[in-house]
């Protein structure tokens, strides 16, 4: 009996203690939820804005047009030659690739600068959300709504795949293609985003967005020019985007390491414009 009665307080001090700390991790739980959902919150207000907005609409249209004319050409060209697919879906991503420099500042030029410019930043501002929740929110949205643009060229790889039987295209050099853009888009969104963060002009941030595109893409250059020298040339193709899908992604060859620099550059662009919008909130 006195075993027993000695061992009730020990059992009623661990639970004493273990009350806090489920109280702590229930509450960094709660907090983390609550932090999701005003991410969801603005991530859906920015995505019914480009659903309702012309210029994303323009967008959506000359995107479609000219890639669709682009392929027809394509079709006709290659008419009758061997591996005429393989040849068209060639062409049509590296015809598409162009539409990489003026996408992202097109989609993302508005998110900050428009909201500057009516004023509604203020209320954003004061509203009960983070800095994070903010620019997470809109660049998901921007990143889901370059993804549905880019995947409109899957209307035309099903075309192939329905009239090219037996043959059909390659798949794994489709699935190459759309997996490096997309995670290139992680960059160029974020840049357009910290771009629109830095102007209530839209123009501007545009101008900004793409000048930011053409330095990635005038690494091809440097690369170039330093053909002879080994180590500098693999630090250029290694920054230099068009130098990652005209060697690998073009081919069907998935590399990682791109991967990671898109997205370790997209969280320091993404970390800026926090930091940017943070500042505005104690102006």
């Amino acid at each position: 009996m006195s075993s027993t009665a000695e061992t009730v307080p020990d059992t009623e001090t661990t639970t004493a203690e273990a009350s806090p700390r489920a109280g702590v991790g229930e509450g960094i739980v709660g907090s983390i939820v609550a932090s999701i959902r005003r991410t969801w919150t603005i991530f859906l207000r920015e995505l019914a804005a480009f659903f309702l907005s012309p210029v994303a609409y323009v967008v959506l249209f000359l995107f479609v047009a000219s890639n669709g004319i682009f392929f027809y050409v394509q079709c006709l060209k290659w008419d009758g030659a061997a591996q005429q697919i393989s040849l068209v879906v060639s062409s049509m991503f590296q015809f598409a690739f162009i539409w990489i420099l003026p996408l992202s500042p097109l989609l993302t030029m508005k998110l900050f600068a428009e909201e500057k410019r009516t004023g509604t930043i203020e209320m954003l501002m004061t509203a009960p959300v983070t800095s994070w929740n903010v620019v997470l929110g809109k660049f998901f949205a921007a990143q889901l709504f370059y993804t549905l643009i880019w995947s409109t060229l899957l209307l035309f790889v099903f075309v192939l795949e329905v009239l090219g039987k037996p043959e059909g295209p390659d798949w794994g050099q489709v699935i190459s293609m759309f997996l490096g853009i997309f995670f290139l888009g992680t960059l160029t969104n974020s840049l357009g985003l910290l771009a629109s963060s830095f102007s209530r002009n839209q123009l501007v941030a545009s101008v900004l967005a793409l000048t930011g595109n053409l330095v990635l893409f005038a690494m091809t250059v440097g690369a170039w020019y330093f053909m002879d020298v080994p180590e500098i040339l693999r630090i250029f193709e290694y920054v230099s985007f068009q130098s990652h899908f005209s060697s690998d992604y073009f081919r069907g060859v998935i590399q990682i390491r791109f991967f990671v620099f898109y997205l370790s550059f997209a969280g320091f662009f993404l970390f800026l414009s926090m930091s940017l919008v943070e500042a505005r909130k104690w102006r």
